[in-house]
C-alpha cells in the first residue's frame, strides 16, 4: 500500500515541473516504452529538445530505463522509457 504522504509528494513534484517537462513526461506516458527519437517524433519536435528534458525527468524520479534495443528508425541501439507510475 502506498502512503498518502508518498503520493501527496508525487503529485507535488508534478506540480513543480516546467511546461517542456511535462509535455515530454506525457508523450512518454502516452507512448511507453519509447525512445527519445519516438517522442521526438510524437511531439513534431527536434530531438535535441527531448533528451535533456528527458534527463531532467530521470533525475526527479519520473522516468526510467526500461530496455535498450536497436531501434527500427535508426538501426541504432537506443534507450526505450517509461514512466514511473506510483
Amino acid at each position: 500500500m502506498i502512503r498518502e504522504t508518498s503520493i501527496l509528494s508525487y503529485y507535488k513534484t508534478l506540480e513543480n515541473l516546467e511546461e517542456k517537462q511535462l509535455e515530454v513526461l506525457k508523450a512518454i506516458d502516452e507512448i511507453e516504452p519509447c525512445s527519445d527519437l519516438d517522442v521526438a517524433d510524437y511531439l513534431n519536435k527536434p530531438i535535441n529538445t527531448i533528451t535533456p528534458r528527458r534527463n531532467e525527468l530521470v533525475k526527479k524520479g519520473l522516468v526510467v530505463e526500461k530496455y535498450t534495443d536497436i531501434s527500427k528508425q535508426t538501426g541504432r541501439r537506443v534507450t526505450f522509457w517509461t514512466r514511473i507510475k506510483k
